[in-house]
């Protein structure tokens, strides 16, 4: 067992340096042909070399190609057919293109993409190396030749080399070593265990700064899983054994799932029966026997969950032959597939993570005819447990507050081992009862050295069919368990109890409020950066409160007054968030005797709830459905990092759901307070420490700036502007920026951002990309740098989805009013439409 251990590392690594520098680029100079020049070339672009064959996978296409590698691009130009994954026959013209392939050909507009066409033949494509962030090394068909590309944008690459592993290595060393990346983090090695190693994920994981979800996903794309190749689809746990009570209590252990044991294990009856037939197994040779003839991770497996998804659906038909499977065998419920999964000697498949992200699975809507059961029941959506309440969204919420469970938490480490680590093979894995077919794991069998055809067509079949073991990441330890709460958080009260009765609590010391004149007016916006509250006024003054875990009298915990600062004047004097806003290029009388009104208001001290009111409902009537320009409010400002959250980004050593998870938790010189709504119409940023402003841009805004958002990592932010557009920036990241930049933005704004050149920005923002399709006056943002989906909405009610790092339009929402949907009606009803159709509002891209 340990000499194949080291056979299998040493694998990872067969070219030398002298191998690769040995190599000529008289091959690749004179591969430059009409393909390649016919897209614009950087100045200083080189030829580094050509590489052939090469197919390039997705989802649903293999397409056999060759990649010629520039100092600044990757070519790719196909020789051959795109090949059907499933059928591994040419796709031909008359094949019907699925909703994926109409967004990939979206993609291929822009020669700059991070990815371009996966469907359409006889298409060049180009990637831009300055948007490479990390490489990861790859099998196909369990042999080590294939590389997988993550970009900055979120696109992903996955190239087979035919050749084996040695132009795979050669590959990446050229990329290292000849190209320019200034974003490329990843490891010298390619070999996963060495990546695994030298990684802190799981560190970071065993002290709760990961959740569970995160770091199997992690898990799986280190040890090779990948959503480019069905093949190897990203494997989850099954978590949950009660898929038939009426309400899940998530503290009780007997409602989840045995993760010490495979999923073949669990029943006692089936496990003797797979353990008899093992034994029975005479014919076969010592290392080949197996418990379980099928995988827990296979195409078969990932098409039968997704069948209700596109292109998942089309592949489930190419399966079969140009028709969907017999009703009974499809997935349609809950209870009975894990009721399957649990007693069925062929049935041992575990689960894929759409289970814990995506509702849609479990929906029909597309209304696709998957038929009727023997028992006449109509194949639709699928069947949930009772404690859903019928509700899909409620079953993926529950089921990911399953995953993240103190229960799940203390057990996940075991079933890591089934599937990531010791467990996976050798003795420890047949005392664990989880051993599968020999060709499921690497290194069972070796392609090349197969002469007879059919012997070959059959392994190569099983392999791609059959399911295949991800890479063993760890060897020889069991996996650490994870720590208990109570040692990884600091509270943020020293008595939890007492907070609980704490029903509301008003600091007798602040800077504003009636009998304080330090800070004037209502309270604007609130912003919370680790222990320390910022909170700043209607006069711009920018007050920091300190937050403390002790106790403090009254309270269990301390809150102490700091600081009080003025940042630059906004477009208004005494601005709240009810009141208009003038500036140089618009002013009405309308909004001065607002403002008096605000000020003789604010100086009787607004004595009552009444008078509020009566305040809020005056100001409603110049809100922007007149002006277009809107106040300043908890939208106008935003806090990131400097020094720490760029480190993060540089490293992608964070998820971008936490904001920072190591380092000291201060607000030191490296944070900055962004806001708009500035009379200059700019965003600006102040150091938090001194609120001395060290950039100012509008990035191609014309006219004011109405609200910005920040994205939970601190380096994305998006502003919405007068002028009906939205826009993306990079904070405190030049070589990102210029990554996600799109050519039309550098051509637009000149090659800079603020006041100085793109290329020496280091420590300002950087406009990306301009985001269009508003008419009117952008009001309101909302930013999830999870989904990398920005959502605005304008004046004229229109709701705008865009991708924020690709700078995409997703779709348009209208909402009309009564009296809108009423003369719509009414022309329908003219037109001969008899019913209103609510989806006539709302416009996809």
């Amino acid at each position: 067992i340990k000499e194949q251990e080291v056979s299998i590392d040493d694998e990872w690594h067969q070219v030398s340096e002298g191998e690769i520098a040995s190599s000529t680029k008289n091959d690749a100079i004179d591969a430059v042909d009409k393909w390649a020049k016919s897209f614009p070339w950087q100045p200083g672009e080189q030829v580094v070399h050509l590489f052939y064959p090469v197919d390039l996978l997705s989802l649903r296409v293999i397409t056999e190609g060759q990649i010629l590698l520039t100092t600044h691009a990757l070519y790719f130009h196909p020789t051959g057919d795109d090949i059907n994954v499933i059928s591994r026959e040419p796709i031909t013209s008359q094949d019907i293109k699925h909703p994926s392939s109409t967004a990939a050909n979206n993609n291929n507009n822009n020669s700059n993409s991070g990815n371009s066409t996966r469907l359409e033949r006889g298409r060049d494509q180009r990637w831009l190396l300055s948007k490479l962030v990390e490489v990861h090394g790859r099998r196909y068909s369990l042999i080590k030749q294939a590389l997988e590309l993550f970009f900055a944008d979120t696109h992903e690459l996955f190239f087979n080399f035919h050749g084996g592993s040695k132009p795979r290595d050669s590959f990446y060393s050229k990329i290292r070593g000849s190209c320019k990346v200034p974003m490329l983090r990843s490891s010298k090695s390619l070999n996963p265990r060495v990546v695994f190693r030298k990684s802190r994920i799981t560190e970071l994981w065993r002290k709760r700064k990961i959740t569970n979800f995160q770091y199997l996903m992690h898990l799986n794309i280190m040890a090779g899983r990948t959503f480019n190749d069905i093949t190897q689809y990203p494997v989850f746990p099954w978590i949950l054994s009660d898929y038939k009570s009426e309400t899940l209590d998530l503290n009780d252990s007997r409602v989840y799932r045995d993760l010490s044991k495979p999923v073949g294990a669990l029943d006692p009856d089936r496990l003797s029966q797979v353990i008899e037939r093992y034994h029975n197994l005479d014919g076969f040779p010592e290392e080949e026997k197996f418990l379980y003839g099928s995988h827990y991770s296979s195409p078969g497996v990932v098409l039968y969950y997704l069948i209700r998804q596109e292109p998942f659906t089309s592949m489930v038909i190419d399966l079969q032959s140009g028709r969907f499977d017999c009703p009974d065998r499809l997935f349609y419920d809950m209870a009975g597939c894990f009721r399957c999964c649990m007693t069925l000697t062929s049935d041992v498949k575990e689960l894929i993570p759409e289970f814990f992200t995506c509702p849609e699975m479990l929906s029909n809507s597309s209304n696709f005819p998957l038929g009727e059961t023997q028992d006449r029941t109509k194949i639709h959506d699928v069947v949930l447990p009772p404690w859903a309440n019928g509700s899909a969204h409620e079953f993926v919420r529950l089921h990911n507050l399953a995953l993240e469970s103190d229960y799940v938490s203390q057990n996940l480490h075991h079933w890591i081992d089934l599937i990531f680590g010791y467990k996976q093979r050798g003795p420890a894995a047949a005392a664990a009862h989880n051993v599968f077919h020999f060709l499921s794991y690497e290194g069972s069998v070796d392609l090349n050295l197969i002469t007879d055809e059919v012997d070959l067509r059959a392994t190569e079949s099983h392999i791609q069919n059959f399911g295949q073991t991800p890479t063993q990441l760890m060897v020889k330890e069991p996996h650490p368990n994870r720590y208990p709460t109570e040692d990884c958080w600091k509270s943020l009260c020293s008595e939890v109890p007492r907070l609980r009765n704490l029903r509301c609590w008003t600091p007798t010391k602040q800077f504003g409020g009636a009998t304080n004149s330090e800070a004037f007016g209502a309270v604007v916006s609130i912003q919370v950066l680790f222990d320390y509250i910022i909170v700043i006024y209607a006069d711009m003054s920018v007050g920091t409160y300190r937050w403390y875990a002790r106790n403090s009298g009254n309270t269990p915990f301390y809150f102490k007054m700091e600081r009080l600062r003025v940042l630059g004047r906004s477009r208004s004097v005494a601005i709240s968030p009810f009141s208009s806003c003038s500036t140089s290029r618009s002013s009405s009388s309308s909004s001065s005797s607002s403002a008096a009104m605000l000020d003789a208001t604010t100086a009787s001290s607004i004595a009552s709830a009444k008078s509020r009111a009566e305040l809020v409902s005056t100001h409603l009537d110049n809100l922007p459905d007149k002006t277009g320009i809107i106040p300043t409010g908890s939208w106008s400002f935003g806090l990131t990092f400097g020094g720490l959250t760029k480190e993060n980004l540089s490293r992608k050593t964070t998820p971008s759901s936490a904001r920072a998870i190591e380092g000291p938790a201060t607000a030191d010189l490296s944070s900055y307070l962004l806001s708009c709504n500035h009379w200059d119409d700019t965003v600006k940023m102040h150091t938090l420490d001194g609120l001395r402003l060290k950039e100012s841009s509008n990035g191609g805004h014309i006219g004011p700036i109405n609200c910005l958002s920040m994205g939970a990592d601190g380096g994305l932010m998006v502003t919405g502007g007068h002028d009906g557009t939205c826009r993306v920036w990079m904070v405190l990241h030049s070589n990102m920026a210029s990554a996600l930049a799109d050519t039309y933005v550098q051509t637009a704004l000149g090659g800079t951002s603020g006041n100085g050149n793109a290329s020496s920005n280091e420590d300002g923002f950087q406009c990306c990309h301009i985001l269009w399709g508003h008419e009117s006056s952008v009001t309101c943002l909302a930013f999830n740098t999870d989904l990398d989906i920005v959502v605005s909405g304008s004046i004229d009610g229109m709701i705008c989805v865009h991708s924020v790092r690709r700078g995409e339009f997703v779709r348009t929402i209208r909402i009309m009013d009564h009296s809108e949907m009423q003369e719509q009606q009414q022309q329908h009803q003219q037109t001969g439409h008899n019913k209103f159709d609510p989806s006539l509002s709302s416009s996809p891209a």
